[in-house]
Order: C-alpha cells, then sequence, then structure tokens
C-alpha cells in the first residue's frame, strides 16, 4: 500500500467540506437545545474552535487544560464541536470531578473513546464498553488482581528490574553510558505483565513490534483523534491513519497470539488474566477476547514503567532528596524497604507532579448538575477531569510546580482529595494495587547502588499517557 501523500488536494476539499457542514450542524444543534438566557454556563476558552481542536488532540493537552484553568477557573468550557454533546466542560475542581466519576448514571463518552477500538483491531475492549457487557468483562478479571496474584506478579517485576540492573545497567554505567529511562523502565515493566498476566514471554522482535505499532495507534487514535471527530470522518484520506490502522491488526494478532499460546499449555496457572479471559462467557469470540488483553497489557505496563521513569528523573534533578532516600532505607533492612514512609512520599510526589492519566479521564454525565458557582452542567454533557490541572493547582499543593516530597508530612484534606492518579468510582483504575507494589519494590532496588544524574532533560509528551521523551540519565555507583 502506498502512503504518500504529496498529492491530495482533493482529500483537503472533501476535509474542509466535512468540517463545514458538521461545523454548521453542531451550531444549529447548540441554538435549539435551549435559549442562552435561561442557562448560567461556564466561562468558554479564549481560543477559537480549531485552535482548541489542535490543542485538545495534540501531545501537549494537559498543559493547555492547565493553562485555560489559571485563566477561566476550575470549571469552563471547551469550544469543540462534538455533535450531540449540549456542552463539553472541563474541571481541575477535585470536589467535582469526585462527583462526576461517583455518579452512578456517568458513562465514559464513545465520541472519546470510541476510535480508541481501533488500537484492538476495531474491537470493542473493556476500555470502550458500557454497561451489562462492560460489568461481566470487569467483574471477570477482578480476582486477577486477588493480592495472593499481586504478589506473585510483583515478585516477578523485582527479578526482571534486578535482571536489568546486572544486564543493562552495569555495563552501561561500565562503559560511561548514559539510558533512556522511559524507554528502560518500560522493558521491565512490560516484560512482567507478559509473563505474569499472560503466561506469555514477548520476544525483541515482538517487543519491539507492539511499542512501535502502539505508539503509531496511540498518535493517531488517542492524540490526534482524541477531541476531533472531523479525523475519523475523513479517515481512509490520511496517510498516517491508513498506517495507522495497519498497526490496529498487528496488534490484535499478537493478542490472539497470545491466547492460542495459552490455550496450547497443559497446566495453566489458575485466576491470572488471560486464564480469566479466555474462559469468560461474556466474550462473543476471540478477537474480545484479544481486545482485552491488548488493553491490559498496555495498562499493565505503559502507567507504571512511565510513573518509574519520572520519578527516577526527579530524583536525579534533586540529588538531595535522592540520598535522603538511599539513607532511609540503608537504615532499615531490605525486606522493609517497601514499607519505607518516606519512600511513600517520594513516590506520592512524583506521582502528583507527573500523573501519567494527565489529561484526565472523560465522562459523559446521565443527569443535569449545578456546580457550586451556579453553572448549570446539562445532562449529556462531556466532562474532562483534567488530573494535571487539579494536581497543580497552587490554591490546594503550595509551588504546585516544585518536586517537595515533604509536602506530604502533613498534608491538608483539599490535597488528599485532588489526588486521583486512578481515577475513582466503578471504572477506576483495576491495576492500581499492583503499580503500587511495584513502584515500591522496585524503584528502592534501583536506587539502593547507584546514583542517578541528569544527562539530557529530554521532553514530556502526552498521547494516552503522559510520557518522558529522550530523558537521559547516568549512573555511578555509591
Amino acid at each position: 500500500m502506498n502512503f504518500d501523500a504529496s498529492s491530495s488536494i482533493d482529500p483537503l476539499f472533501s476535509a474542509v467540506v466535512l468540517v463545514a457542514f458538521l461545523t454548521i450542524y453542531h451550531l444549529i444543534q447548540r441554538w435549539n437545545n435551549s435559549p442562552r438566557s435561561e442557562r448560567n454556563e461556564p466561562p468558554m476558552v479564549s481560543t477559537g474552535m480549531f485552535e482548541t481542536m489542535n490543542a485538545c488532540s495534540g501531545s501537549k493537552l494537559p498543559w493547555f487544560l492547565l493553562d485555560e484553568a489559571k485563566s477561566c477557573g476550575s470549571v469552563y468550557r471547551l469550544n469543540l464541536p462534538i455533535p450531540g454533546t449540549p456542552m463539553v466542560v472541563v474541571t481541575s475542581s477535585a470536589n467535582l470531578a469526585r462527583e462526576f466519576l461517583n455518579d452512578p448514571l456517568t458513562t465514559r463518552p464513545r465520541q472519546i473513546y470510541g476510535s480508541l477500538d481501533l488500537v484492538t483491531g476495531n474491537t470493542k475492549s473493556l476500555f470502550t464498553t458500557e454497561g451489562k457487557c462492560w460489568h461481566s468483562r470487569r467483574k471477570g478479571v477482578a480476582s486477577a488482581f486477588s493480592s495472593k496474584h499481586v504478589k506473585r506478579m510483583n515478585a516477578v517485576a523485582v527479578e526482571k528490574a534486578e535482571d536489568w540492573i546486572k544486564n543493562k545497567l552495569v555495563p552501561m554505567f561500565e562503559k560511561g553510558e548514559a539510558f533512556d529511562v522511559g524507554k528502560e523502565m518500560i522493558g521491565i515493566t512490560l516484560d512482567a505483565i507478559a509473563e505474569t498476566a499472560f503466561e506469555y514471554t514477548l520476544s525483541e522482535d515482538e517487543k519491539s513490534m507492539f511499542l512501535h505499532e502502539l505508539e503509531l495507534c496511540l498518535r493517531e487514535f488517542a492524540e490526534k483523534s482524541f477531541a476531533n471527530p472531523f479525523r475519523g470522518l475523513v479517515g481512509l484520506l490520511l496517510p498516517e491513519r491508513r498506517r495507522a490502522f495497519v498497526g490496529g491488526k498487528r496488534l490484535q494478532a499478537l493478542g490472539l497470539k497470545i491466547l492460542l499460546h495459552y490455550r496450547r499449555q497443559v497446566h495453566p496457572t489458575k485466576d491470572t488474566i488471560i486464564d480469566l479471559v479466555a474462559n469468560n462467557d461474556a466474550y462473543e469470540n476471540d478477537e474480545e477476547r484479544a481486545a482485552d488483553i491488548l488493553v491490559m497489557l498496555i495498562a499493565g505496563h505503559d502507567t507504571t514503567g512511565y510513573t518509574m521513569a519520572w520519578i527516577l528523573k526527579e530524583l536525579a534533578k534533586n540529588p538531595d532528596e535522592q540520598q535522603r532516600l538511599r539513607d532511609t532505607l540503608r537504615a532499615s533492612n531490605f525486606k522493609e524497604w517497601s514499607q519505607s514512609e518516606y519512600l511513600r512520599k517520594i513516590i506520592r510526589e512524583g506521582i502528583r507532579l507527573h500523573p501519567v492519566s494527565a489529561g484526565g479521564p472523560a465522562r459523559r454525565i446521565g443527569r443535569d448538575f449545578e456546580t457550586k458557582e451556579g453553572y448549570l452542567l446539562p445532562k449529556n454533557s462531556i466532562i474532562f477531569n483534567a488530573v494535571l490541572a487539579m494536581m497543580r493547582d497552587e490554591d490546594v499543593y503550595k509551588n504546585a510546580d516544585s518536586f517537595d516530597p515533604s509536602r506530604w508530612d502533613n498534608p491538608t484534606k483539599a490535597m488528599n482529595d485532588a489526588f486521583l492518579p486512578f481515577a475513582m468510582g466503578k471504572q477506576n483504575c483495576i491495576g492500581q494495587s499492583l503499580a503500587n507494589a511495584e513502584l515500591h519494590c522496585i524503584i528502592p532496588i534501583i536506587l539502593s547502588e547507584f546514583e542517578f544524574f541528569v544527562v539530557e532533560e529530554g521532553t514530556a509528551e502526552f498521547f494516552l499517557t503522559l510520557k518522558p521523551v529522550n530523558t537521559m540519565l547516568g549512573a555511578r555507583r555509591v
């Protein structure tokens, strides 16, 4: 297939026509919804529709939402053309976000998340289903995250970290080479989740393919299509979108291969994620099972790996905090390291400053809401709960852009309430217990023998999760 986009006059014209048509449709719909005089609406962002679409469909989305919160307040509207939606709202208010997330009528909006089905081969997954289907699938895998299985999976993750130190970090240190902290931490968590949750060992070629195709798919279907409904309408006219469709099919093929590998085992481990998915009658076919295998493979390595990377980067930038943590760990038995109170504060502060779910969960509200400011948020509005803005709110966290673990010595109720990295409510992160266990065990192991320092700062990018890109760290023995 030829992906050359050098001649794109017709696709461009088609896109312009579609944009014009849907914009007019959206404006008429908004006009007919209710008289403006009868509504007390939140303030609208100052950016125009296309500028807003560009900001919300790009890698800097969390910072755009943060900047607008500083200008507009904790509740404001986005100028986005989403048909069937009376209002698109962003909140950085923890109390309001908790109210939305805990409300039983709140659901995930298909207009926002539907494109993520294309990551899994155009098949709905646990991440994009609702109602009875979602409940049956989620309940079906819940026991895989029991304390027994979390302990088992965490032990393997620790082994992978120790192997990485021995076989990669030490040789790099001896050669004086820096390492890309994001890529290296992702390697550890990807190996661990594949082996423990799916009883599958990814080859180097499979890992390379998985990570490459996943990035292509997420950039197209999560980053670029997140708040741009027009992109899906002109999909096959865009070479990069056609290529992403290919990536989704390749990822689906890997999910089916992992499922087939499980079924060929004579004595598979009971109640693992793969065991529970493979034997759950809530799925209509193996394509749906493969979709959930992929979703949990993605979620199981991506969020934890990048969180570890962010924390190691902050410790490298703050050598005094790094040394204090190391001294605290050395003063106790290594079996007690994961229980260190100072380690807990380090991890909590790293997550607050760089929440991997920085864009926050989007939800469709199933009833009218009225905010404390008196704003009316009508039923079926889409709400973005801006996690980065929430956890960098200067009214809640003093010097919010600074890495300061001591802020958690005596946290206020507002600080604790605004700390929502795993969301909450019925659709919260099912694997948060495993993520916390891995963070509290792997970080002290890595820091126990090596001191880290920043060689290259790199950049921060967001597509589905917040990632440190090209952040190079150096290491020396201590």
